[in-house]
Parts: structure tokens; sequence; C-alpha cells
């Protein structure tokens, strides 16, 4: 399971730090209109990927390891979405 979630986690760096041309084409996430909220967004599509792929669990365990429920709630309130980019990226999770 552990080797399953480190793979996971490489496949959501990889899919969010360097996107494809679909991705940076004209895209839901291409078209909204907070760019701080389109990277956020970018980082919810990645672990989709995972969830699609390996399963709820998979999905869900990732992201609390990555981005723990009670910390992404606190910067959202503190600092918005900006502030949870900054985040993201200080954790090498967003470009």
């Amino acid at each position: 399971m552990k080797q399953t979630l480190r793979w996971c986690a490489a496949a959501v760096v990889l899919a969010f730090v360097a996107p494809t041309q679909a991705q940076t084409g004209t895209t839901l996430v291409a078209q909204a209109p907070d760019p701080c909220r389109a990277e956020v967004s970018r980082f919810e599509q990645a672990i989709g990927f995972v969830r699609q792929s390996q399963g709820n669990q998979a999905a869900a365990e990732l992201k609390e390891r990555l981005l723990p429920a009670k910390l992404e709630s606190d910067i959202l309130l503190r600092e918005g979405y900006c502030g949870l980019v900054k985040y993201l990226r200080e954790k090498k999770l967003a470009r």
C-alpha cells in the first residue's frame, strides 16, 4: 500500500507541476477568473486522477498526506486561495 501511495504521490506531482498540452489549452481551469483558485483546482484534478485510477481511499489518504484537511481549511480561512497556493508551492506541489 505504501508503494502505491508513493507512486500516486509522484503522479500527482508530475500531473500538477508539468501540465500536458490538454491542460494548458482552453480547459475549465484555464477559464477560471481567479488564478489562485485555478491553481488549487489543478491540484484537485491531480487528486481526481488518483481517485479514478486507484480508488477513493487511496486518493483520500494521499490528499491527507500532502495537504491535511485541517491545515487546508485553516489556510483558506486565514489567507484564501492564494495562501493555499503559496503553501502548495512551498511543498513543491505547485509550479
